[in-house]
C-alpha cells in the first residue's frame, strides 16, 4: 500500500503532461503583447506553462521543459548574434524557469517557484545582453542598467500579471485539481499540507510586495534615466557639440528620445505595478478587519 502511495506519475503521463505544457507555452510565445527589437517580448503568461511542468513533474523535466521551448522558439525567429547567447537566451533562459519544481513542496510554492524561474531567466538575458548586446547601451549608459532595463521592459510586465493570475482564487482550485490527477497521492498530500493555511490572504500579501518592489524599481531605474538624459542635454547646450561634431549631436538628439520614451515607460509601469502592490496589500487589511 505504501509503496502504491509514493509511486510517481508514469512516464508517459510525465511525457504527455509535459508536451502539454510546451505546446501550450510555445502558442502564448507567438502572441506578442510588445516585442523588443532585439528579442524578447511580452507574452500571455506564456512562462506560467513552463513554471507548472516544474511544479508538477519536478525541476529536472521543468528544465528540459524549457529547453524545449528555448529550441522550439528558435523556428520562429530567434534573434541569435552568438552560440553562446543562444544558450543564455534560449535554452538556459527558457530552461531556469523549471527551478520552480524544487519549491512545489514549500508553502506558497507556486508563487515562490514562479519568481524563482522568472528570475533565473532574467540573470541569464541579463548576462547575456552585458556580453554582447553592449555596443547597443546608449552613450554614456552602462551596460549592466542597460541590460536591466532592457530584459526588465519585458519580463517584469509578465511576471506581475502571471502572479496575480496564479493567485486568484478560481486558478488556485484549476491548478489543485490538474495536480492531483498529475502528481502521487504522497506527492500531493504533502503539496496540499505545505500550502494549508491562510494561502489566499498570503499569496496577495506575496504577490501585493513583489508587485510594488517591482514597481519601485521601474522608478529607481527611471530616476537613473532622467539624470543621464538631463547631463545629455546639458551635454549638449553648453558644449556646442551641434557645432563641431554633427554626427555626434544626431546620436545624442536620438539618445535623448530613446530615453525620453525609456522613461515615460518605466514611470507607466512603476504607477500600473505599485497600485495593483498597494491595492492587493490593502485587500488583505479589509479581510482581516472583517
Amino acid at each position: 500500500m505504501s509503496a502504491s502511495l509514493n509511486q510517481g506519475p508514469s512516464r508517459a503521463k510525465m511525457l504527455a503532461v509535459g508536451a502539454v505544457c510546451i505546446a501550450l507555452a510555445f502558442v502564448l510565445n507567438q502572441i506578442t503583447l510588445f516585442r523588443m527589437p532585439m528579442g524578447g517580448s511580452v507574452t500571455p503568461f506564456s512562462m506560467m506553462f513552463i513554471v507548472l511542468a516544474g511544479y508538477w513533474l519536478g525541476p529536472l523535466f521543468g528544465v528540459f521543459a524549457g529547453a524545449a521551448l528555448g529550441l522550439l522558439d528558435t523556428i520562429t525567429g530567434a534573434y541569435i548574434v552568438h552560440p553562446v547567447q543562444y544558450v543564455l537566451d534560449y535554452i538556459l533562459g527558457f530552461g531556469a524557469l523549471g527551478l520552480s519544481g524544487f519549491f512545489r513542496k514549500w508553502k506558497y510554492g507556486l508563487q515562490i517557484g514562479y519568481i524563482v524561474g522568472v528570475a533565473g531567466r532574467f540573470l541569464m538575458v541579463f548576462l547575456s545582453g552585458v556580453i554582447f548586446f553592449y555596443m547597443f547601451a546608449p552613450e554614456g549608459q552602462p551596460v549592466i542598467v542597460y541590460s536591466a532595463v532592457y530584459n526588465g521592459a519585458y519580463i517584469l510586465p509578465e511576471m506581475i500579471a502571471t502572479l496575480v493570475i496564479i493567485s486568484l482564487p478560481a486558478m488556485k482550485h484549476a491548478v489543485d485539481a490538474v495536480t492531483k490527477s498529475i502528481v502521487s497521492p504522497a506527492d500531493y498530500a504533502a503539496m496540499t499540507a505545505a500550502g494549508k493555511g491562510s494561502a489566499a490572504i498570503a499569496a496577495r500579501i506575496l504577490t501585493g510586495t513583489v508587485s510594488a518592489i517591482g514597481g519601485g524599481i521601474a522608478f529607481i531605474l527611471a530616476n537613473y534615466l532622467q539624470r543621464m538624459e538631463n547631463l545629455t542635454i546639458i551635454q549638449l547646450t553648453t558644449d556646442a557639440v551641434p557645432f563641431l561634431d554633427t554626427p555626434r549631436a544626431d546620436r545624442l538628439y536620438r539618445l535623448v528620445e530613446r530615453t525620453t520614451e525609456q522613461v515615460f515607460a518605466l514611470q507607466t509601469v512603476g504607477v500600473i505595478f505599485v497600485a495593483i502592490g498597494i491595492a492587493l496589500l490593502f485587500s488583505t487589511l479589509a479581510r482581516k478587519e472583517e
